[in-house]
């Protein structure tokens, strides 16, 4: 998504203020990919007041949020936009008990929709990052042969 490239937590608050902005958006992504029926298999459609496409024959109405990140989502859009943006430029690892109480969702809902992110940050594989990438950490050869069982061998015998 370019929306997160470049852009500080301001910039991203002000192009998202509302459910209906992030909507507007996840529209103007998918009106790049054909459109194809579910139901009927017809490759046209109308776009809904709510952004939502409707197919021209069976009438079928896909919902904005269909076969995206945000399908089903528990909570508000705005909400899921602003998880995503924190998980992709925050440095740190975040728990889902932390994400929760900031955007005011149970941590279970936190957990899973984190997952569901982490999910699909794992399958950009296939859309490797170009450019110019910041690391702020990395491992180079792995772990070291034999080290985690001495590990556990101390760990046993302090007990």
């Amino acid at each position: 998504m370019d929306v997160f490239k470049v852009q500080n937590l301001l910039e991203f608050s002000d192009r998202f203020k509302t459910d209906e902005d992030c909507k507007k958006y996840l529209a103007s992504m998918k009106s790049e990919i054909r459109y194809k029926c579910l139901k009927c298999n017809h490759t046209a459609c109308q776009v809904r007041a709510d952004f939502a496409r409707q197919c021209n024959i069976c009438g079928h109405i896909e919902s904005t949020t269909a076969n995206t990140l945000f399908h089903k989502v528990k909570f508000g859009v705005r909400k899921a936009f602003f998880i995503c943006f924190e998980m992709a430029t925050s440095t740190k690892s975040l728990s889902a008990s932390y994400m929760g109480v900031r955007y005011g969702v149970t941590e279970k809902t936190a957990r899973l929709f984190m997952l569901k992110v982490r999910e699909a940050m794992a399958s950009s594989g296939k859309n490797p990052m170009d450019g110019d990438v910041h690391v702020d950490e990395f491992v180079l050869g792995g772990r070291e042969i034999g080290k985690q069982e001495e590990t556990m061998i101390a760990r046993k015998r302090r007990r």
